[in-house]
């Protein structure tokens, strides 16, 4: 997401700081929703190694909390991404 004071990981919630050369915005896309989304260099690694499984996220995230809703509203709470 980017907010007026720049950008927020979509997985982690916290802002990106790209201070080190080595750290960067990475988007990202997931099916079912339209806007293109930001992380982090940590959540990009984590987003490969989850699964699929949404649980796994950072509970802090906003990718988390639109899962939990959108599970929250369906009987499927077991399903994965």
């Amino acid at each position: 997401m980017i907010s007026s004071s720049g950008e927020i990981c979509d997985v982690c919630g916290k802002y990106i700081l790209p201070l080190d050369p080595d750290e960067r915005v990475n988007f990202f896309k997931i099916k079912g929703i339209e806007e293109e989304l930001h992380c982090d260099n940590k959540c990009k690694k984590l987003l490969k190694t989850i699964e699929k499984d949404w649980r796994k996220l950072p509970k802090m995230g906003r990718l988390y909390q639109a899962f939990a809703e959108y599970y929250a509203k369906k009987d499927n709470k077991n399903d994965i991404i």
